[in-house]
């Protein structure tokens, strides 16, 4: 439990570091002092509070422009490999998240190359403008553990808005938001103190409550229960709970993107691609699939499965199988099935192809799941895109894209029936 640098620490207090069993050997040198103990979250949160709403004035005079240019600033220097901090991100985040490095390093690709002046001025000229006097003064948000950079967008649009913001992230993920917070103040400080980073543990209820009571608005991601017991203490919460994707294929074959999305975040994402239906013979499709995915799992590659991982997914295919067809490899799984099922769901990074059914029974096929259907990508003639986009609209659908495109949503993307900026001004 650690509150980690932000926006009053004098000293620049390094990360914790993985500790790869390395010994120190001391010689003739005098032992260093023991570290002082750590400063418990929930008495340093209200003074960096207190700190970012007096920084807060500030912020908000600052004119739009220099927020996005600040903040693009920012972004480049995440696509930057030789910035000291991406490296310090590339060094820690693998480990820390359990993602590859290459996946690591696609994903802080992903997410920084949507923030460009033009997409954060077209955002701000759409749900920004006018500032309201009486809008929110302090933003907080909660970041879950499955995709360290699903959080980024409300934090961004809170910096475009004026408005600081303290993010919490888990209590063994802290290097993200921590990094991101020191980005800030190396790369726009014009901007002042306007991110401030900690993480700490669901249990530690006295500092969750600090954060809620401490801040006007709140943005939450995790599990839908999460989202559920935080709302119950904070009302009017913008949560993001759990959800899940498909892809529909109308043509000849998979592109090699919608393997992508199928391995990216090693299928944790709910813009993960659960289920793709290909008007045609599914096995074909699966078939296709499994002669591309080698080569995609290269530049996606995934870390060993743990034994228990390992024989879920074994078991899942050796069922697939045995109705229709299946076929894996290192990082790597895909299926068909014969007709159009739900249950069990695939395990992660395997594709599940089934048969398309018509948009109408398509709807009632995923309606057992309720309104938690993200996004859809549609490979296909434009008209058929349309009455697919039209027929699952009510189940939650706020993007419609091409295979490929599922794991890159832009950064003003409104889900969840959350307007992320327009809550922010």
């Amino acid at each position: 439990m650690r509150w980690l640098p932000g926006v009053d620490d004098e000293a620049d207090t390094p990360l914790p570091r993985p500790d790869h069993g390395a010994v120190d050997h001391l010689h003739d040198r005098d032992p260093a002092p023991p570290p002082l103990p750590p400063v418990p979250v929930a008495l340093a949160l209200p003074a960096s509070i207190a700190t970012l709403r007096r920084a807060g004035e500030g912020l908000r005079r600052t004119s739009i422009e220099a927020r996005i240019a600040g903040i693009c600033r920012v972004a480049r220097s995440w696509l930057d490999h030789d910035d000291e901090l991406r490296q310090q991100a590339m060094e820690l985040l693998p480990e820390e998240c359990g993602l590859s490095e290459p996946m690591v390093a696609w994903g802080l690709d992903r997410a920084f190359e949507v923030i460009t002046a033009e997409s954060l001025g077209a955002w701000w000229e759409d749900e920004g403008a006018p500032t309201r006097d009486d809008g929110p003064r302090l933003s907080g948000h909660i970041l879950a553990g499955n995709v360290f950079v699903s959080g980024l967008p409300p934090v961004v649009a809170s910096v475009l808005a004026g408005v600081p913001a303290v993010v919490k992230a888990p209590a063994d993920q802290p290097t993200f938001p921590a990094l991101l917070a020191k980005s800030f103040a190396i790369h726009a400080p014009e901007l002042g103190p306007c991110i401030a980073a900690a993480g700490w543990s669901r249990a530690d209820e006295r500092a969750t409550e600090a954060l809620l009571e401490g801040v006007d608005v709140v943005f939450a991601f995790g599990s839908d229960e999460s989202v559920a017991a935080l709302r119950e203490r904070r009302p009017g919460l913008h949560g993001f709970g759990h959800r899940y994707s498909i892809a529909v294929v109308v043509g000849d074959e998979v592109p090699d993107g919608l393997i992508a999305d199928a391995l990216a975040w090693d299928g944790a994402g709910c813009l993960t691609p659960r289920y793709v239906f290909v008007d045609g013979d599914p096995t074909a499709f699966a078939r296709a699939a499994a002669t591309r995915a080698p080569t995609i799992v290269n530049e996606l590659p995934a870390l060993p499965l743990s034994a228990g991982a390992g024989a879920e997914r074994s078991s899942w295919l050796a069922q697939a199988a045995f109705s229709g067809w299946s076929a894996h490899g290192p990082g790597w799984g895909v299926a068909s099935l014969p007709e159009a099922r739900l249950n069990p769901a695939p395990p992660p990074r395997v594709m599940c192809f089934l048969p398309l059914p018509e948009p109408a029974a398509l709807h009632q096929l995923l309606r057992p799941l309720g309104s938690r259907l993200q996004a859809v990508a549609v490979l296909g003639p434009e008209e058929r895109r349309a009455a697919y986009a039209d027929a699952l609209a009510p189940l939650g659908v706020s993007r419609v894209c091409g295979p490929g495109e599922l794991q890159r949503p832009p950064i003003d993307w409104n889900h969840d029936d959350v307007r992320i900026l327009a809550s922010l001004v």
